[in-house]
């Protein structure tokens, strides 16, 4: 059966990952944060943009109940997610999610990794081959080459902490400058 449900989530985060980052192949159909993750990081507030792209911007404000709204302007029509950081251990990681409403579209939930230094932000999805294989653990369905977990937030976080630090668990890094 074909997910054609998530098309429109991932072609949105397509233009947030840029045109040589991958889209997110893996994505948990409940959120990974919990309202107790509460505790935001005001450098991620701003405006980013990969070096030497001018057409590429993502604006990152606070938002309600501790989480963020991002903006990506990125060739045509902006596209909107929410994100809630979390904790694991030293690990920062945002669960990232459309924000519109569509009542068609089941929003997935694609994982972030992020470091923030000195208004440098770079960030990975966790969706690498090998972090796939660790999910068998997990409830999945695969759709066209995606991952959708299926199992509840406790599962999936206590997958996250166990394996979101290492490495292996995520692609390639996307590296943006603080513009404002």
């Amino acid at each position: 059966m074909k997910l054609t449900w998530m098309l429109a989530a991932l072609a949105g985060f397509a233009v947030l990952t840029g045109c040589d980052t991958p889209t997110p192949a893996l994505l948990s159909l409940e959120p990974v944060a919990t309202a107790q993750d509460k505790a935001p990081d005001t450098a991620l507030v701003g405006t980013w943009a990969p070096p030497g792209d001018d057409s590429t911007l993502c604006v990152i404000r606070q938002g309600d109940q501790g989480g963020y709204q991002i903006v990506v302007l990125a060739g045509g029509s902006p596209v909107g997610f929410e994100a809630q950081l979390f904790r694991v251990g030293d690990v920062e990681l945002l669960d990232v999610t459309p924000s519109d409403g569509n009542d068609f579209r089941i929003p997935g939930h694609a994982i972030a990794r992020i470091w923030l230094t000195f208004g440098t932000l770079r960030w990975a999805f966790l969706d690498s081959g090998w972090l796939k294989q660790q999910a068998a653990v997990l409830a999945t369905h695969d759709a066209d080459g995606k991952m959708l977990l299926l199992s509840p937030t406790a599962a999936v976080r206590a997958f996250i902490a166990a394996n979101g630090a290492n490495d292996q668990a995520y692609g390639k890094v996307a590296t943006w400058q603080k513009v404002q």
